[in-house]
């Protein structure tokens, strides 16, 4: 797959996302865990999303399959941690959808041939990159770890969290991608319940 073609796989990625709704949630306090279910990644090539065709199930992958994603909201921080069965080395991109009360946002974490770029986007109101030093992004084992201060989101007394996974194969040009709260994916990523600042 061209770099052309990976940076349209990106695109598609993140302006599926930005067509998130959200739906009340039940309020829990600080911390929230939640299992996906294994071996519900769903590919299509970019030909096949630009007809509309529906993703094919790829119930045999093991990159990029997300299994668990964790969530803390603390006194400074918001932590998103997300477990795959295995971590991918190539080309790929993952966002968590962070909802509160007030705004939404994007963080963007990407690997596309030799780029890597990672980035805080508020998604509501007047949109557009959000300067925050206080943001990170690690592979900690078989996870990856998106952490955010509280203060770039506007110290939010509760958050709600979606989060997707995508790995492109340059050999068939095919995305693989993986909703890490719900089987299989949607341009519509499914939110965790509200999360109350701890």
């Amino acid at each position: 797959m061209q770099g052309t073609a990976l940076h349209r796989a990106l695109a598609v990625l993140v302006l599926a996302g930005a067509l998130l709704v959200t739906s009340a949630g039940v309020a829990s306090a600080e911390n929230c865990s939640l299992a996906d279910p294994e071996g519900d990644v769903s590919s299509m090539t970019l030909d096949d999303y630009e007809d509309g065709n529906a993703p094919t199930p790829s119930p045999d992958r093991r990159i990029g399959d997300v299994w668990r994603t964790s969530i803390s909201h603390t006194s400074r921080n918001v932590v998103v941690r997300i477990t795959m069965q295995q971590v991918p080395r190539g080309d790929w991109s993952a966002f968590a959808h962070i909802v509160t009360p007030r705004a939404q946002f994007f963080m963007v974490q990407s690997k596309v041939e030799d780029f890597r770029h990672f980035v805080l986007i508020k998604t509501s109101g007047r949109g557009g990159p959000v300067r925050c030093r206080a943001k990170s992004s690690r592979i900690i084992g078989s996870a990856l770890v998106l952490t955010v201060a509280r203060s770039c989101l506007g110290r939010p007394a509760s958050v709600r969290v979606g989060a997707q996974v995508s790995v492109y194969d340059d050999a068939t040009e095919t995305v693989h991608m993986d909703d890490a709260l719900r089987r299989g994916w949607s341009d519509m990523p499914r939110l965790s319940p509200r999360i109350r600042r701890g």
